[in-house]
């Protein structure tokens, strides 16, 4: 689901003036991939980021049949870290989606512009909560698809996931076929198996987040100059900058193999920060190298899902 990519304060931008259900479309935040964003809000005064899908797609049957599927599912994603679905309509002559509003910057900009790398404590915060997010993505039985610094949007409490679930051009439910749309992948972010396979499925989040941690430990994007420790990751061509004590977590997530990468309760352990519930130990790093070595032979470009390292 998408928010703003970087949300002008209330009042900036054209109003709609238009009506959605229960909410009144305000002022235009951004376009998305279905169609305009607004700020929109209810008789209560209650927020959202309203997503207006374009008369092409409106008129296009077989998005309308994904579109009901997938706002069924995205109904059943609920938590913290998460921007959730609050209203949509997907039957009307203009669908329409209203999403959680937050109100923050996104992490591209925060990093990108002026603000600089996070420290230690705060990429230990924004892994588990990134953790969280996908976790409960992929209890919904969904993926991402398309984890990057531009839809992780940094609320008064804390990192909030979104623009998941719902796009122009792919079907984002587990192991599902992305490769028809722009969405499908954004280079240095996305998971190698995704771009060569165009099939999304969980562990392919688990190499989003890491790209994400690396860009915020480093203020660099994949595509940017590095010194080439990292060129064993197609992409990121440098981890220099990562804390050393992050460096484990972030190098698991980043490998080539999705069977070593780790589940978000493991992420969330191995970055000291706990999600509710989880009882095992975190992976020591030798543990974590042993299984990445272990995956590469099992696994020359690929793994199941089952298999992988950590706990569902």
């Amino acid at each position: 689901m998408a928010t703003s990519p970087d949300a002008p304060p209330a009042g900036q931008g054209r109003p709609s003036g238009r009506r959605y259900g229960r909410w009144a479309a305000g002022p235009l935040l951004g376009q998305g991939s279905l169609g305009p964003v607004y700020l929109a809000h209810d008789g209560t005064g209650r927020a959202a980021s309203l997503r207006v899908v374009r008369a092409s797609l409106a008129g296009d049957a077989s998005f309308r049949t994904r579109l009901a599927r997938e706002v069924l599912a995205l109904g059943a994603v609920r938590g913290r870290g998460v921007a959730a679905l609050l209203d949509a309509d997907a039957y009307g002559v203009v669908p329409w989606l209203a999403v959680e509003y937050v109100a923050g910057p996104t992490l591209a900009a925060r990093v990108g512009r002026g603000g600089g790398p996070l420290g230690t404590a705060g990429l230990r915060a924004l892994a588990s909560a990134l953790a969280g997010a996908l976790d409960d993505i992929h209890r919904a039985g969904l993926v991402h698809g398309g984890l990057r610094p531009s839809n992780v949007l940094l609320g008064a409490d804390g990192p909030h996931v979104t623009d998941f679930g719902v796009s122009a051009g792919a079907d984002v439910s587990a192991g599902a076929d992305v490769s028809a749309g722009a969405e499908a992948g954004t280079p240095g972010f996305t998971a190698p198996e995704t771009l060569a396979q165009g099939v999304a499925k969980p562990p392919a989040d688990i190499f989003s987040l890491g790209a994400v941690l690396a860009y915020a430990a480093t203020g660099r994007g994949p595509s940017e100059p590095g010194d080439g420790s990292g060129e064993d990751v197609p992409g990121v061509q440098s981890l220099t900058g990562v804390p050393e004590e992050l460096l484990p977590l972030v190098t698991a997530c980043l490998s080539r193999h999705p069977a070593a990468r780790p589940a978000p309760r493991t992420v969330a352990r191995m970055a000291g920060l706990p999600l509710p519930g989880s009882r095992r130990r975190a992976l020591t790093l030798a543990g974590a190298l042993f299984l990445a070595q272990l995956a590469a032979v099992a696994y020359p470009f690929g793994g199941r899902w089952e298999g992988r390292t950590g706990v569902r």
